[in-house]
């Protein structure tokens, strides 16, 4: 596989965009609709953040597909965005308090839960995106 500089900076740029996107939702609306891991309300919230999440990311998929038209482009998005999020999200679990300065502990760990599951579907729907683009014939 012969990767160009592009095909690298465009993917970890979105994946970036993307990382930051979220963490500033989480920042500013995490205490408010995060509970308890613990809460009977949890699963409702949990199952309700990620279908969002699925949701958002079919949309970016669709609108990485104008940026980066190259055949395995949403393979890409997949692998290098969901990488960079993970690195990123590595410091900013590490020092929650300075990233979500709104959150206690047990809405950290739901923010976890969600984001291990949320990285699941990163990997997943660009590139069940990628496969039916492939399939169609539509790149």
């Amino acid at each position: 596989m012969n990767l160009s500089l592009r095909a690298i900076a465009i993917p970890t740029a979105a994946g970036l965009i993307v990382w930051a996107a979220v963490t500033m939702f989480f920042r500013w609306f995490g205490h408010l609709i995060l509970t308890s891991v613990h809460d009977e309300r949890f699963p409702v919230i949990f199952i309700g953040l990620e279908g969002a999440t699925g949701i958002g990311l079919y949309l970016i998929g669709l609108l990485y597909r104008k940026i980066d038209r190259s055949p395995r482009a949403l393979l890409r998005f997949a692998l290098i965005g969901s990488a960079v999020g993970l690195m990123l999200d590595s410091v900013s679990l590490s020092f929650h308090p300075l990233f979500f300065p709104g959150m206690n502990r047990d809405q950290v760990l739901a923010f976890t839960v969600w984001m291990a599951f949320a990285y699941g579907l990163f990997l997943i729907i660009p590139a069940l995106q990628n496969a039916l683009a492939l399939t169609t014939g539509k790149r």
